[in-house]
């Protein structure tokens, strides 16, 4: 053990030591830290957990077909000519009969009341085909049953029926001038279905005067490998101005827009409160110093280098910084994660999702705490290598 790193370790003890003279100052530093750490890791977990509902979504196997250039289903409109054309496209699964496992889908906005405060919130009512559950591998019943075709039955995402009026089942719900009747509760594996409601697509067609309108296709391929068979067909050979892509691939993209418009929003305010942060871990920093200020001139009378001051004062605030950032860590971890939260979709409905911690984030957040300590205790640390042996005598610098 070298003389440097022997007079560290005991100024750095020293300093530990000596916390509770300075201890409403030093909160102010590990809780300036804490809500840092807690706010970054509020939007770097709900951007994660929107990306793995969205993850979560769709397969390989299955393409969805929607105009070229849409960013979502609400943005787009298939003809039921384009509809005929895709039925005849290679590379698709075909029932016995010859015909395609595909289903022609509608999602229409419609208003339901929330349960806490009866505040309207917009929410998806998808209209689907016959092969709508055939083609969501994880989406099951879980209570009830499903929607009789050519009915007003729907049934709802177990998500919304805890959070919405009027969606257990038995109930009539009322969107405009058309009502239903709940019939089932379905999962879907914490995908974004399961902020859907589903009924026969014929029937939403003629209550909300949409007759003969489609917004996307989901089709079956045969295997995952006739995926680019069926996109040439689609998007080269018909050229209609339609886009082709897996169900996985559509989904991850809209994933990653609205992660990187969440994360956007967050970093920056984070690194503001970091500075305002850093400016009070230096506050608190140069009161420790000037509390110490007869012991750190004693200490290098006896010859302890300035080196060593300077680290002894700099891990005083790390070790604040690094309490306040635990403290944030564990706030998030049982206050914010598993939390829901809902942003909008497509057609500007509601998309649920839950906020998710990861052990990326929590290391993003950690820098960022560290950064705080860093810039807060650089310039106080450095101060402590300048106090004038005088003071030793006169305790004043």
């Amino acid at each position: 053990m070298t003389r440097l790193l022997r007079q560290s370790i005991t100024l750095s003890a020293a300093n530990i030591k000596s916390l509770h003279r300075r201890a409403w100052i030093s909160m102010s530093m590990i809780l300036s830290v804490a809500l840092v750490v807690v706010v970054l890791l509020g939007f770097l977990s709900m951007a994660n957990g929107f990306r793995k509902t969205l993850d979560a979504t769709g397969a390989e196997d299955v393409v969805m077909i929607t105009s070229r250039g849409s960013f979502g289903e609400a943005m787009s409109r298939l003809t039921t000519n384009q509809t005929h054309q895709i039925e005849e496209g290679p590379g698709l699964l075909r029932s016995a009969s010859g015909d395609p496992v595909l289903s022609a889908e509608l999602l229409v906005p419609v208003d339901a009341l929330t349960m806490a405060d009866g505040q309207t919130a917009t929410l998806s009512l998808r209209g689907v085909g016959p092969n709508a559950m055939a083609l969501r591998e994880n989406l099951t019943i879980v209570a009830g049953k499903m929607f009789t075709a050519g009915s007003g039955e729907i049934i709802v995402g177990q998500r919304l029926s805890t959070k919405y009026r009027n969606m257990q089942i038995g109930d009539t719900i009322t969107f405009g001038r058309s009502e239903w009747t709940v019939v089932g509760h379905f999962r879907a594996n914490g995908s974004v279905f399961e902020s859907e409601m589903m009924a026969d697509r014929g029937v939403v067609q003629t209550l909300f005067e949409r007759q003969n309108e489609v917004q996307s296709i989901r089709a079956q391929l045969a295997g995952v490998s006739d995926f680019e068979v069926f996109r040439a067909y689609v998007e080269d050979e018909l050229d209609m101005g339609l886009s082709a892509r897996t169900e996985k691939e559509y989904f991850a993209a809209q994933a990653t827009n609205v992660s990187r418009i969440i994360v956007f929003l967050g970093w920056p305010l984070a690194l503001v409160m970091a500075i305002g942060a850093a400016v009070g871990a230096m506050t608190t920093m140069y009161s420790s110093v000037s509390d110490r200020l007869t012991e750190i001139a004693t200490v290098r009378a006896i010859g302890f280098s300035r080196t060593a001051a300077f680290i002894g004062t700099l891990f005083e605030a790390i070790v604040l910084t690094l309490i306040g950032c635990v403290i944030g860590v564990a706030i998030a971890k049982f206050g914010l994660e598993g939390f829901s939260a809902s942003t909008r979709g497509g057609a500007n409905t509601q998309l649920a999702f839950q906020l998710m911690l990861s052990v990326p984030i929590v290391v993003q957040a950690t820098v960022l705490a560290l950064f705080v300590g860093l810039v807060g205790g650089g310039l106080p640390a450095y101060r402590a290598t300048r106090v004038p042996l005088r003071s030793a005598m006169t305790g004043r610098s």
